[in-house]
């Protein structure tokens, strides 16, 4: 289902109508805006993505265009739209001549993954601090997790419980309200970054180092100083929660109240991080293990939560397999913390709600140059809010779920050959 329908001015010849609303015109649009996206970057980064497209082949093909047409080769964009008005079939034929040529020169860059040591508890922990910043609870609308909320006490800690089939995870904030002032999404983006890093080391002492040049460049941050006073603060948000968390299987030993980071450290000067973990915290918040693009740490505050949360439900969707699976709007906008329509003022819905999530829909297109599409209704809030988000996903995420799925398949089978052997016996 197409995110929206081209609008079509009123007045225009029904020829030049018909192909506005064609899938060449639709095609065309797409690219046009992927590439407009790239001026808000850098002129080197935007040399650097301007390469990836062959114009060359585009001169040559519009070059043949306007001759077939009459037209010199200085016609502006006014005389190409009249001339074509007259005959839109020429017009289609050319976008898709161009179409083809540019897809069969360049290619689009393969995504580069990262492995990130996860679980439900990283999962948990994003939604819960983006709807923090609003004054709400977090309550994940999947089946058989329980989620309570504590009053804060007379100290102003407050926990936060969550409850699946495996465990039981308790999350306390010391003094809410200063924490939620100082609270930010990039926390997060850290701690994902740590849990990274710490895999690449092979967790040497429960602990990941890197350097802030390090984490400029994976988060695209310019600015050193900026980037330091960040980290400060995401790195108090990190050792400022206290983590609990109780075993109902053998997957891992129960723990009670430890910071969910012991201990960290940022030098200035030399440039060097270091996130150390308890060892049990460590090997709780690294349950399994699943593939995440490098180009996430460089999108803003909506689209990255979104991608987090995709690619965490993709590992957990069986028709991922497939390269494509559907997920709840309402999920995807709850976790990410925008407000609920009962929450937007004068029924604004487009402003509060709907342009905020288009935008970061379309950041994570354009970031991803195609590894992951979108499509999803946009006729209006009741149609947004009910509908669902179909998420395309690129060949190498898909071969990695695949794998993972037959390893899962092998090892089922195994267990049931070995407890049949074993009630023979």
């Amino acid at each position: 289902m197409p995110r929206k329908k081209s609008a079509v001015p009123a007045g225009l010849p029904e020829d030049l109508a018909e192909f506005l609303r064609s899938p060449q015109y639709t095609q065309i649009d797409e690219i046009y805006r992927k590439i407009l996206a790239f001026c808000d970057l850098l002129p080197t980064e935007l040399d650097d993505q301007l390469q990836q497209y062959d114009f060359s082949v585009f001169y040559e093909i519009i070059t043949r265009f306007l001759k077939q047409c009459g037209l010199p080769p200085t016609a502006t964009v006014e005389e190409i739209i009249e001339t074509s008005a007259r005959d839109p079939h020429a017009l289609g034929h050319f976008v898709s001549e161009v179409l083809n040529e540019m897809n069969d020169k360049t290619p689009l860059p393969e995504t580069t993954y990262a492995v990130l040591g996860n679980s439900p508890a990283t999962y948990f922990l994003a939604g819960v601090w983006a709807n923090m910043k609003r004054g709400r609870e977090f309550h994940p609308r999947s089946n058989g997790i329980v989620v309570e909320y504590n009053q804060p006490d007379a100290y102003g800690n407050q926990s936060v419980r969550y409850k699946n089939k495996d465990y039981e995870l308790t999350l306390i904030f010391e003094a809410v309200q200063e924490y939620t002032k100082n609270l930010s999404w990039t926390a997060h983006r850290l701690l994902v970054y740590t849990l990274i890093q710490g895999n690449i080391q092979n967790w040497k002492d429960n602990s990941a180092t890197f350097s802030i040049n390090d984490y400029m460049q994976w988060s695209g941050l310019k600015s050193r100083d900026a980037t330091y006073r960040q980290l400060k603060n995401d790195i108090r948000s990190i050792t400022g929660v206290k983590i609990t968390a109780e075993s109902f299987k053998k997957y891992f030993e129960s723990f009670y109240t430890t910071h969910l980071a012991v201990e960290a450290e940022i030098k200035k000067y030399t440039g060097e991080v270091r996130i150390t973990f308890a060892e049990k915290v460590r090997l709780f918040l690294t349950q399994y293990y699943e593939l995440i693009p490098e180009w996430s740490g460089q999108l803003g505050e909506n689209a990255y939560r979104i991608t987090f949360y995709l690619f965490y439900r993709a590992r957990m969707d069986r028709s991922a397999l497939n390269g494509h699976f559907n997920i709840s709007i309402q999920d995807v906008t709850q976790y990410i913390g925008l407000p609920t329509k009962n929450e937007v003022k004068n029924r604004n819905y487009d402003e509060a709600i709907i342009r905020p999530f288009n935008k970061a829909i379309e950041e994570i297109e354009r970031v991803s140059q195609g590894a992951v599409t979108f499509e999803f209704p946009h006729e209006n809030i009741n149609e947004f809010m009910e509908g669902t988000l179909h998420v395309g996903i690129d060949e190498k995420l898909q071969n990695y779920l695949q794998s993972l799925d037959t390893k899962r398949t092998r090892r089922i089978r195994q267990a049931g050959q070995k407890k049949k052997k074993d009630e023979t016996e």
